[in-house]
């Protein structure tokens, strides 16, 4: 009776674990391989620096 109750808490934890890690890889997917901005050319800063 109990090892049934373990057994149904384990899988739905291992569920929500892998869930978890397959939205954390494709958001990070999404980030590395998604559209980027485009880089400022060499040299070039955002504002004027004043001494």
């Amino acid at each position: 009776m109990m090892n049934d109750l373990a057994d149904r808490w384990i899988q739905r934890v291992t569920l929500a674990a892998m869930v978890a890690m397959a939205a954390a890889l494709l958001t990070v997917g999404a980030r590395l391989y998604g559209p980027q901005q485009p880089r400022p050319p060499a040299g070039a800063a955002d504002s004027a620096r004043t001494p």
